[in-house]
């Protein structure tokens, strides 16, 4: 046996497949163990340029959100509280329970608390002289 350095995304495919099939094999019937589905929504003015969107993906009744961003300009004006909410309104259409997320102290961490986000863990001085958050939305049927 030999520990070897690959970063080819076919590897990394097949990793995936491995841990997807042994979580698959031991969650009860009643979770989705679809393949992973992704989604996003985008904010776009009258020119097509866009100002805002946010990416996620759900896999086992578990939406996580990837990327979010709002353009500077527009922060504060509730783009971003309307591109959450669509993302919300995505994960209880197709029945995740949870949305998690990680964001950085510079970033928005207040916005996600004013949003019902509940922090379940922070990292110190990550990157330097910030944290890394992470949040969670538990969301009702």
């Amino acid at each position: 046996m030999e520990i070897i350095e690959n970063n080819t995304s076919e590897m990394q495919v097949r990793i995936k497949e491995k841990i997807v099939d042994f979580g698959n094999n031991r969650l009860p019937s009643t979770i989705d163990t679809l393949p992973e589905s992704t989604f996003g929504c985008y904010l776009l003015d009258e020119e097509d340029i866009l100002l805002g969107g946010i990416t996620a993906h759900c896999f086992w009744n578990i939406m996580h959100i990837d990327f979010f961003w709002v353009d500077e300009r527009l922060r504060g004006q509730g783009q971003g509280k309307k591109l959450l909410e669509a993302m919300e309104t995505i994960a209880k259409r197709e029945k995740c329970k949870v949305i998690h997320l990680e964001t950085f102290s510079f970033e928005a961490p207040k916005f996600y608390e004013k949003n019902g986000f509940e922090t379940f863990g922070k990292i110190k001085d990550v990157p330097v002289a910030h944290c890394d958050y992470f949040f969670f939305k538990k969301l009702l049927d």
